[in-house]
């Protein structure tokens, strides 16, 4: 079978096209035949070696296809079932698992990161990590779903804990969970601003339903006006150092900034009287459950929410999919087409 791997870490570079055995299902286990995968940050900070994985390592956390091969034990699945893949890794055994709490997991993991990912036409994975594919969404579509949106729906409503009517501010709008957070906070009723340095980023977050779309310098202004000087109840900053005191500013007293993500860099300096004296929370959050990854999904089909995908390659064009991503001038999802 075909596989796109990482055989240094020199970026999209370092990906190639080889030739795997095709994986057979242990017991518990089922095969799926990738229809589509989808890129995420992570993927290409693992090309930068952060972190460093054994090579030659295949990426990707997203993925959805049919499965074709069953192991022994398997009892809900069946070969032909349409799904799309859990991307976090567990023992399945301990307490937390047993509880489907498997970010808490000692063994815990991400396809793509700790182990071979979706970047390849067939993929091995435990039965419980197949859930039903979205009937309204095409594979694309659902290939687009796994990471970006399970960590935005749990950062927004288990972390969050938002509810309809809050205001929730959007923090450089185009990227998968930004976008997943844009989706699925107003399909649960809330006021939505987004950010960005791109003025066509802001009108197309406007058309997807944002209540207000302003320029990235100086938006804690643009926020305090929209809401009557109050602020936001909460906002997304997945950016981190460049953008955490303008985010800070925005929020209204016993406001949130969540975070799951630090793309100008893993350090940085907090004024901590502002946060003592308005009342302010950072939280954080990585990934999500299964239990969470059920509900998001039973969101997405019951609110209609089609995943942006900004761009479509096939396998063979994977580092030009990075190149894409990594330039950050998407807007969207970027999908490989594992079946052509």
């Amino acid at each position: 079978m075909r596989a796109l791997e990482l055989v240094g870490f020199d970026g999209p570079a370092s990906l190639r096209i080889a030739d795997r055995p095709e994986p057979l299902p242990g017991p518990g286990q089922v095969r799926v035949r990738l229809r589509a995968s989808a890129l995420n940050h992570l993927d290409v900070f693992v090309t930068r070696g952060l972190p460093k994985r054994p090579l030659p390592a295949i990426l990707g956390a997203d993925g959805a296809g049919v499965i074709d091969a069953v192991g022994p034990a398997v009892q809900r699945r069946r070969s032909g079932d349409e799904v799309v893949i859990y991307p976090v890794v567990s023992c399945g055994a301990c307490e937390w698992c047993a509880r489907r709490e498997e970010v808490h997991c000692e063994k815990f993991g991400i396809l793509g990161e700790h182990l071979d990912g979706t970047f390849q036409e067939s993929l091995v994975v435990a039965e419980r990590a197949a859930f039903t594919r979205p009937q309204q969404l095409d594979w694309h579509g659902a290939a687009a779903l796994p990471l970006s949106f399970l960590t935005a729906w749990r950062l927004l409503f288990t972390r969050g804990r938002l509810e309809s009517g809050d205001t929730l501010v959007i923090v450089g709008i185009g990227g998968g969970v930004a976008l997943a957070a844009l989706l699925l906070g107003k399909a649960h009723g809330l006021r939505v601003f987004a950010t960005s340095r791109d003025p066509a980023k802001l009108e197309r977050a406007k058309a997807l339903g944002a209540d207000g779309a302003y320029p990235s310098d100086g938006f804690a202004k643009s926020v305090r006006d929209a809401t009557g000087g109050a602020g936001a109840r909460a906002v997304v900053d997945t950016i981190g150092p460049s953008t955490f005191d303008e985010s800070f500013r925005a929020l209204a007293r016993e406001g949130v900034l969540l975070t799951v993500g630090s793309t100008s860099g893993p350090k940085v300096e907090l004024t901590l009287p502002r946060l003592f004296f308005r009342h302010l929370s950072l939280v954080t959050s990585t990934m999500g459950t299964s239990r969470e990854f059920e509900a998001m999904l039973a969101d997405v089909d019951r609110y209609h929410i089609r995943p942006v995908v900004d761009a479509t390659y096939p396998l063979v064009k994977g580092p030009d999919a990075f190149a894409r991503l990594e330039g950050g001038e998407q807007f969207g999802k970027i999908v490989l087409d594992i079946a052509s």
